[in-house]
């Protein structure tokens, strides 16, 4: 019965409060203006819950240099959060597994092994999403310039360049186009907007982009051919690396067959004879082989993934 309610908490929380995370980015910051106009909007689901909850995680944290590297991250990623409110519902979750792992096996370290999975997820899924978002813009970023390069040979001004992009393309290059654009019409200089940019996207591709742009306002020169420079290197670069995932699929596909090897054998043996593996649920020893058993699977996901992760 306690098993059974520590599951049913752990997945009502998870619903109410990744509901936040899963809102679109133009409706966070849609919520925000509306904030900022003095008009009411209706929260998210379980988001009012959570907000309250965070409130002495974000007194706690305010002013760190992790807070702001979160912050930019869950903008980065459209998650309707506050590094406070991520941190509140990740605690939260780690909670939820670790009663659970405690309850299903009876052992105080296989509850804390369960909390740490737990907590750690969140942070898995924002990095993955976020290596999505960054993979998206550095293959988006070739076309963006092309549009910038375009509009300064049709005689636009560099602002209205970059308007073209935030107009014509769609996704993340877009909207951080378009916030560039914003932030100069509200007056910011162009430097600055410019540098905000590079600051929140943090590619080495568009830092190239970047320093180029405002090298030039400082000593002249034609931009227009500039970038194209930086284009043509900048499109090599995405071949390359369609490239090298290509040759690295064999060592990528192996790793997922020998993770998930020991699971399945694992539960073919249970199929065929439960009682064989029952000892390993049931004696302190076996849980602390399956402890070791995972640990060990982990660190071997970690050194296949530096294998074929290639930087170039």
């Amino acid at each position: 019965m306690l098993l059974f309610i520590a599951i049913f908490t752990a997945i009502t929380a998870a619903a109410f409060l990744f509901s936040g995370a899963l809102a679109p980015q133009n409706a966070a910051i849609g919520g925000r203006i509306a904030e900022l106009e003095g008009k009411q909007t209706a929260p998210l689901v379980g988001h009012g819950l959570l907000r309250r909850l965070s409130r002495p995680i974000e007194a706690l944290i305010k002013g760190m240099s992790i807070t702001r590297s979160l912050d930019r991250k869950l903008f980065q990623v459209g998650w309707a959060w506050t590094p406070g409110e991520f941190i509140t519902a990740a605690g939260l979750l780690a909670l939820a597994a670790g009663a659970i792992g405690g309850l299903l096996f009876a052992n105080p370290l296989i509850g804390l092994v369960a909390a740490l999975l737990g907590g750690a997820v969140p942070f898995l899924q924002l990095s993955q999403r976020r290596a999505k978002v960054l993979k998206e813009l550095n293959e988006q970023l070739p076309d963006a310039l092309m549009l910038v390069i375009n509009g300064l040979r049709a005689g636009n001004s560099f602002l209205q360049s970059l308007m073209i992009v935030s107009k014509q393309m769609s996704g993340a290059i877009a909207q951080e186009f378009a916030t560039t654009v914003s932030e100069i019409n509200w007056g910011l200089p162009i430097e600055t907007a410019l540098s905000n940019l590079s600051e929140r996207i943090g590619t080495l591709d568009i830092e190239l982009v970047v320093a180029a742009m405002i090298i030039q306002r400082e000593t002249g020169g034609n931009l227009s051919e500039i970038l194209m420079n930086i284009h043509d290197t900048i499109r090599d670069r995405v071949r390359i690396a369609g490239e090298v995932q290509a040759l690295t699929a064999q060592g990528r596909l192996s790793g997922i067959v020998l993770t998930c090897l020991p699971v399945g054998v694992g539960f073919l043996f249970f199929l065929i004879s439960p009682g064989y593996l029952s000892v390993l649920f049931s004696d302190p020893r076996g849980h602390m082989l399956i402890a070791a058993a995972v640990g060990a699977q982990l660190l071997g996901i970690y050194f296949i993934r530096k294998l074929v992760n290639i930087k170039f």
